[in-house]
């Protein structure tokens, strides 16, 4: 499956191509990401197009809160380890591979019933490096892969989400800003360890705080 950019056909549009498409498609320069399948037919990757386009390579780890109400799902962004880029990981695996949740770059949190993103946030360390852009458009992938509802957004942000919101490319799918809400990093002498982050471990339901 690919993701792609282009006013051929219109937004959310799934379209059927044939492999010289395909690699047509690989070739331009509207191409975003492209979802893997395993042996399974379960997502297992979903990397960028061309391979490096957005830096650093990140991969990700898929926290859903089944229990919830509604139910949600959260993507959980990291690097290194050695896992390539665009591998997507379940809370089991990412339990292996032994990393923690204070290693997260950052996490964007929707609802897949509804499609609405209830929270997106970004490690201050990683900012102006994408990865915000990054974590909306995968979930928005898999969304689709998976024939959940489409992502979209209230007019409820942060300063941050509003700069964040006016420069993408996705900016149509949310409603103009209608409550400016408090930052979500807090000032540094009231951070702990944990206080934004999403908890990767086997055990865990989902987030413990909230995300930006």
């Amino acid at each position: 499956m690919l993701a792609v950019s282009g006013s051929e056909h219109p937004d959310g549009a799934i379209v059927d191509v044939g492999p010289a498409e395909v690699e047509s498609l690989l070739s331009g320069s509207g191409c975003y990401l492209r979802a893997a399948l395993d042996a399974e037919g379960i997502i297992s990757a979903v990397t960028s197009v061309p391979a490096g386009a957005t830096q650093p390579e990140v991969w990700f780890v898929e926290v859903r809160e089944s229990r919830a109400t509604p139910p949600a799902v959260n993507l959980v962004a990291f690097t290194g380890r050695g896992l390539p880029d665009g591998a997507l990981l379940d809370q089991t695996a990412a339990s292996n591979v032994g990393v923690s949740s204070t290693d997260q770059l950052g996490a964007v949190r929707w609802w897949p019933a509804t499609g609405e993103v209830d929270q997106i946030y970004v490690s201050p360390d990683w900012r102006r490096h994408r990865i915000g852009t990054r974590l909306v458009l995968t979930a928005g992938c898999l969304a689709i892969a998976r024939g959940w509802s489409r992502l979209w957004s209230d007019g409820q942000r942060t300063e941050l989400g509003e700069r964040f919101r006016d420069t993408a490319d996705w900016r149509h799918r949310t409603a103009d800003l209608t409550h400016l809400a408090p930052p979500m990093t807090p000032p540094i002498s009231a951070q702990s360890e944990h206080s934004r982050n999403v908890y990767v471990g086997p055990d865990g339901p989902g987030t413990n705080t909230p995300l930006e």
